[in-house]
């Protein structure tokens, strides 16, 4: 024995006696809310490089020197993380085309992956120590010429040092190397990657929800 069945589908208040028919005014009204759902997408992007770089600038916000770690960097001018702070921003109106772009400026490159310095010219590096920098950690001067009534002599460690003749005492102001290696700290691979499966989560929550009020709008 054959039984007929059929399907009627019911979408906008109207009834397609012909599934596909309403299935295919589905489709088209989901098309535009999934279009639209691309700014819904690019505001979660922005938030959540937002708050990585947030997270970056309160990590390293610590005044110098207690603030430098392992993991950690002092905060020094404030450049570095104004740079983080400043440099989000997302491009692109389509899914097919939307791009969000955190960075750091120099030496942020540096603090991300670590280095060695060595010098390019010079045979040795100036590192400056306390009695050249300001309470910031700051340089007081941008090289170690501009100091007046110095001298390079032998410490008891061994290591050269630039010393600075003020009256009748004698302050030590850089320290030579022949080369610095610079760990990685700033960290903002491991912080991005940290927080993408949470930010695809809420924005896949939040674009569906979009969709759906689109579709039944």
């Amino acid at each position: 024995m054959a039984t007929d069945i059929s399907f009627q589908l019911e979408f906008r208040n109207k009834r397609f006696n012909a599934a596909s028919k309403g299935l295919a005014a589905f489709a088209k009204e989901l098309s535009a809310s999934w279009d639209g759902s691309a700014q819904v997408l690019s505001s979660e992007l922005k938030d959540f490089l937002q708050s990585v770089a947030q997270a970056l600038a309160d990590r390293h916000s610590s005044p110098w020197p207690g603030g430098t770690g392992k993991q950690t960097l002092s905060r020094r001018s404030g450049n570095l993380t104004a740079s983080i702070l400043g440099s989000v921003r997302v491009e692109g109106t389509a899914w097919a085309n939307i791009e969000g772009h955190i960075a750091a400026a120099f030496p942020g490159v540096v603090h991300e992956y670590g280095a060695t310095i060595r010098p390019k010219s010079a045979k040795f590096l100036t590192v400056p120590l306390p009695a050249a920098l300001d309470g910031r950690g700051v340089p007081l001067k941008r090289s170690a010429r501009d100091w007046q009534h110095t001298f390079v002599a032998k410490s008891r460690a061994g290591n050269l040092i630039i010393f600075q003749r003020r009256g009748s005492s004698v302050v030590p102001l850089y320290v030579l190397k022949t080369e610095v290696k610079i760990p990685p700290r700033l960290g903002m691979r491991t912080t991005l990657d940290a927080g993408i499966p949470y930010f695809v989560d809420r924005a896949a929550d939040q674009v569906v929800k979009a969709m759906l009020k689109g579709a039944s709008a």
